[in-house]
């Protein structure tokens, strides 16, 4: 016969999805990256405000300069003040959207820089570099697929593995 403390041991180590009502932003970043509130995709404004917070949850917390994101986000622009002004728009449109589902403190900004708080999202990717082998498992050779920057993290990834 099963023991019920067997059974509750066995529940205790499955993590294969985060706590309901964890009141944190899902981030899928195996396979194409995706941004989650309460189990539906979020909606921005502007495509690349979702590409410019993938690439901060892709630096893992570190603090980014806003000449370094122009520099990725539109390497091939020229008119660093266009490019900037750009900028602007899609970090207002990124406030925009975590203000409307109360998760305002999710990024992090200096004096022209900014961050992700990586304490405030439940990421695939996060848990992965974390040991924990439900994400190890789900990575399946796919890291943000759609943005061309994302293959750095993808290989190491790959090899990690």
């Amino acid at each position: 016969p099963v023991l019920p403390e067997h059974i509750r041991g066995e529940i205790e180590h499955l993590r294969l999805l985060p706590e309901a009502g964890s009141g944190k932003l899902r981030v899928q970043c195996f396979g194409n990256f995706e941004v989650f509130w309460e189990d539906k995709p979020l909606s921005f404004k502007r495509r690349q405000s979702k590409e410019l917070f993938a690439y901060l949850i892709d630096r893992e917390g570190a603090t980014c300069t806003a000449e370094e994101i122009v520099a990725v986000l539109w390497e091939d622009e020229s008119n660093l003040r266009n490019a900037k002004h750009n900028l602007r728009n899609l970090v207002s449109d990124l406030r925009t959207v975590f203000d409307e589902i109360g998760q305002t403190d999710v990024l992090i900004r200096g004096s022209g820089t900014m961050a992700v708080d990586r304490t405030k999202v439940d990421c695939d990717y996060y848990r992965m570099l974390d040991g924990d082998i439900s994400a190890v498992n789900a990575y399946r050779g796919e890291y943000m697929k759609q943005y061309e920057w994302a293959q750095m993290t993808d290989a190491k990834l790959h090899f990690k593995q």
